[in-house]
């Protein structure tokens, strides 16, 4: 009986270590996004520029960042990002192109 139990036990805990390794790093970068090629620094950090930089560029360099996207009731599109140590809010056009951004 004790056996069995701890082997049910063992069984939960495989299959909820296999579930998390479904959420490895860049599980959720859009390969359809165009690479920056000219607006990363030497360090790989993408370099933010107002009116160039795309909505799925920012995506993509935050993807180890819990994000959120927001679009409030006068249609401005926005994504704000939280890592526990910083904070980042990026506001988007229409057309999904950075217009502004802040980073604390």
């Amino acid at each position: 009986m004790k056996k069995s139990i701890l082997f049910l036990l063992f069984l939960i805990g495989v299959s909820v270590m296999h579930g998390c390794s479904y959420m490895l790093p860049g599980w959720n970068i859009d390969r359809n996004c165009p690479t920056p090629k000219d607006q990363v620094d030497e360090y790989g950090y993408l370099l933010l520029q107002k009116g160039v930089t795309l909505k799925c560029q920012v995506k993509n360099y935050t993807h180890r960042m819990d994000c959120i996207g927001v679009v409030d009731s006068a249609g401005v599109d926005g994504l704000i990002c939280d890592s526990g140590k910083r904070k980042a809010l990026f506001l988007f056009d229409e057309n999904g192109i950075l217009k502004d951004h802040r980073i604390w």
